[in-house]
């Protein structure tokens, strides 16, 4: 068997392992809608827009996973009856792509969100918000650039004509997520907590369930999994100029589960108007072969305004330390809100 037959084959088993399982951004902060419907709208200010750009194993693989998403969410404040009340609505719309650009497979997903936060206290700023995400993953792959053992001419090539009963290349599925988030406001320091279920529908996301007259043989159901997420976070003023922001994720999905926990620290500068952000964040999983170290996050922030940059390098500890590859990622995120309009302390940003 070629070189060539080997990696295609080594890249599909990769493409079926991350068409089950979700995309992952290690600045999670930065995508607040992706990790929990319940945060579109929580945020100061009138509107905000999001862009993450992943870039997985680019040292080692000839064809690196990519990884976009980008979005935004707006909020209004709520009028029952021509009276005016502190809730709030807030509504999203984002998209990720996910691909491996060498054999031109992908997963697409488009969804929309909404939110509503209801104000609890009126001494203590405390809210609690519930959220939905509906939306479509489209997952297609293209044929021309996969080979078979079948075509294979005994020579040098695989030039000969495959029999294998290939599928439609290019499906729909519909999509739907929940979340609820609760968060207060305590003298210099917010808190929040919150809990989410995507893939509340666990669609089938099989190529060959779209196909007629199929080999009895032929397993049609690969479900995508309920994936269940715990956040928690705390953004405490130290001094004037001082903030530390901590915040931990815990993920499941399957048998398989991770865990990222960390804090950003920030400082701003005399102008008050740019800042610095530094970061260090530990992700670790938990799988048929146990709990291991996976990476280490060091993280590089800017603010200017209600702009902010963050660059973060993924340091795969555990193929570092036990493998002669360096299994690394690069991630760039963008984050902006509009200014806010009224004096309500409404929720985190991030």
């Amino acid at each position: 068997m070629s070189l060539r037959s080997i990696l295609v084959l080594l890249a599909l088993q990769i493409c079926v392992y991350c068409n089950a399982q979700d995309e992952v951004f290690s600045q999670f902060y930065a995508l607040p809608m992706q990790m929990n419907p319940a945060l579109t709208g929580a945020y100061d200010g009138t509107y905000r827009l999001s862009m993450s750009y992943r870039d997985q194993w680019n040292n080692n693989l000839g064809s690196s996973f990519k990884t976009f998403a980008a979005g935004g969410d707006t909020r209004f404040q709520m009028n029952f009856d021509n009276r005016r009340t502190d809730d709030h609505f807030g509504v999203g719309l984002f998209f990720i792509s996910d691909r491996v650009r060498e054999f031109q497979a992908s997963n697409n997903q488009i969804s929309t969100y909404f939110a509503y936060h209801k104000k609890l206290g009126s001494r203590i700023p405390s809210y609690l918000g519930a959220g939905i995400q509906m939306g479509i993953i489209q997952r297609n792959i293209n044929y021309d650039n996969i080979s078979f053992g079948d075509q294979f001419d005994q020579i040098d090539g695989f030039n000969l004509p495959t029999q294998e009963t290939l599928p439609p290349n290019n499906i729909g599925i519909f999509n739907l997520s929940a979340g609820i988030n609760y968060y207060i406001e305590l003298d210099e320091s917010r808190y929040y907590i919150g809990a989410a279920i995507h893939h509340l529908n666990q669609p089938n996301m099989s190529y060959f369930n779209r196909l007629d007259n199929i080999n009895p043989s032929t397993i049609t159901d690969q479900k995508l999994e309920s994936r269940y997420v715990f956040h928690a976070s705390m953004d405490k003023v130290l001094q004037y100029r001082y903030e530390i922001q901590p915040r931990f994720v815990y993920q499941q999905q399957g048998n398989n589960a991770m865990f990222s926990l960390g804090t950003n620290f920030q400082y701003t500068f005399k102008s008050e108007d740019m800042g610095l952000v530094l970061g260090l964040w530990v992700n670790a999983v938990n799988d048929l072969d146990g709990m291991k170290l996976n990476h280490l996050s060091p993280l590089l922030g800017l603010l200017k305004g209600n702009f902010i940059l963050g660059l973060s390098y993924d340091l795969g500890m555990r193929d570092t330390f036990n493998n002669p590859f360096n299994l690394n990622t690069f991630e760039l995120s963008i984050r902006f809100s509009g200014e806010h309009f009224n004096d309500n302390n409404f929720c985190p940003s991030f």
